[in-house]
């Protein structure tokens, strides 16, 4: 059966986007809708695949003393009722792939929605589900979600600061539902004056989140499910100031070598908390940015020491490809330390590459 794997960053919007979906496309399965939400990511349990699978064959008109005992054996009860049928399956919030294929209906007839923070990219590999990621919006739909939540009339009247609150929120949904529902709530405020608080970016954060639920929540979430180690290189990353950053830069920063950091760095950009910008360069959304700032207190307190280490020496290695033989241009401090991994250039034209990057 057809899977469509709708990904992106938390507050992007997968799940209204799958709602959306299956509410104008409810006419092409008349045997009905399947909904679950897996909590892949929340602060309460993920419900066990038995458990969704008792659920989902109680919903098909299975009686509740018909149900296996098993969750293999519910399964397969459930892919062959599924079989023939056309059926819509919402499987909302999945964590892993794991969590996901013991729900897939059977037969050729079915749709399953699956939406996730992660990539998932063994659904991709091994259940053919067509990747869908969604992306952070552009500046117009930003601003005209702005506008379905605050009125058309309140937006024409500022519309520099519409804009400019778009791109304080960085184009991510949740954000600018965030913002809007202040600005319901304050007729009084201008959208000039909430893009005036939103520019602090000390404060930017808590702006954007109300009650318990907002951008540092929704982060919060999907960092709190990362393995250790990505997890740490997060609140490493935190520590740099620059727009974006290599696995060389990355390994400086959380104490260790460049290949386990380009591994992390892969993990956070499958869980989209970066985008690798160019090959071998990941850079975070700016929101994101932020809450990586507000955990680096938690951070190896080492890292920005090793980091500037890393960018004399990596100096010096560039200098003395980009030209062979000169003198090099400064001379190193005498508490510099030799980063344990150390980068290095084939010739001219890839360390004027670094040095331009």
């Amino acid at each position: 059966a057809p899977v469509c794997l709708i990904t992106g960053a938390a507050g992007v919007g997968k799940t209204a986007f799958a709602l959306h979906w299956a509410h104008q496309h409810g006419a092409a399965f008349p045997d009905g809708r399947l909904f679950a939400d897996l909590r892949g990511f929340s602060d309460t349990p993920a419900p066990d695949a038995g458990t969704v699978l008792r659920e989902f064959l109680l919903a098909l008109g299975v009686a509740p003393q018909r149900v296996p005992e098993t969750t293999a054996a519910r399964g397969a009860l459930f892919r062959t009722l599924t079989d023939g049928r056309r059926l819509l399956v919402v499987l909302d919030n999945a964590r892993s792939s794991e969590q996901v294929r013991p729900l897939l209906p059977g037969g050729d007839h079915c749709v399953t929605l699956v939406t996730s923070r992660d990539r998932l990219g063994g659904l991709i590999a091994s259940d053919a589900a067509r990747p869908l990621p969604l992306a952070h919006l552009p500046a117009a739909d930003a601003e005209a979600l702005l506008a379905s939540v605050l009125g058309e009339d309140r937006i024409a009247a500022e519309p520099e600061a519409a804009a400019r609150l778009a791109g304080l929120c960085d184009g991510l949904p949740l954000a600018l539902r965030v913002t809007a529902a202040r600005l319901a709530q304050r007729p009084q405020w201008t959208l000039g004056a909430m893009a005036h608080e939103l520019a602090d970016e000390h404060g930017r954060l808590a702006l954007l989140d109300v009650e318990d639920t907002g951008v540092s929540a929704a982060l919060h979430l999907t960092v709190q499910q990362l393995p250790e180690p990505a997890a740490r290189m997060f609140r490493a990353i935190g520590l740099h100031t620059g727009s974006d950053l290599d696995r060389f830069a990355a390994s400086a920063l959380a104490g260790t070598t460049p290949a386990q950091a380009g591994a992390d760095l892969d993990r956070l950009a499958a869980a989209h908390l970066l985008t690798e910008s160019v090959p071998g360069r990941w850079t975070p959304h700016d929101l994101v940015r932020l809450y990586a700032r507000h955990l680096a207190p938690q951070a190896d307190p080492e890292g920005l020491r090793r980091l500037l280490d890393h960018y004399l020496f990596t100096g010096l290695a560039a200098d003395a490809a980009a030209e062979p033989g000169s003198q090099p241009c400064y001379a190193l401090p005498a508490d510099a330390r030799r980063p344990a991994a150390t980068r290095e250039f084939d010739d001219r034209a890839a360390a004027l590459a670094w040095y331009a990057a």
